[in-house]
């Protein structure tokens, strides 16, 4: 019986390529060197790092916060009849609604990295 597939032009057979394995393998695997790395002094972190990071979070925040007042804004305008197009409320709360999430998770991501931290043992 044959089989009623061809084969693929430049792919052998899976017989032919273990009987070529097999044929061509070496009897042994030569040794290899050793292998040093050399890991990076870490030193406590500058005063200036420690500002740069909280210049970085406190920017993000008030980020936040703006994205925030301008969704209540829109709010607001909508309520009051003064809101001229729909889709800019509509963006402006997911854009509030997302940053919002982001935040919490992030939070919730630096409370367990401290209690973890916390928990160490030295």
């Amino acid at each position: 019986m044959q089989n009623p597939f061809s084969a693929i032009q430049g792919v052998s057979s899976l017989n032919q390529a273990s009987q070529m394995n097999s044929l061509n393998a070496p009897s042994s695997v030569g040794s290899v060197g050793s292998i040093s790395t050399s890991l990076p002094s870490i030193s406590a972190p500058s005063e200036s790092d420690a500002k740069s990071f909280s210049n970085l979070l406190g920017d993000a925040l008030g980020s936040v916060n703006s994205t925030m007042q301008a969704s209540q804004t829109a709010t607001n305008n909508l309520l009051n009849g003064r809101l001229e197009n729909l889709h800019d409320l509509t963006i402006a709360g997911a854009k509030s609604e997302v940053m919002l999430h982001l935040t919490t998770q992030i939070a919730s991501k630096l409370c367990s990295s401290a209690t973890t931290l916390f928990q160490m043992q030295l």
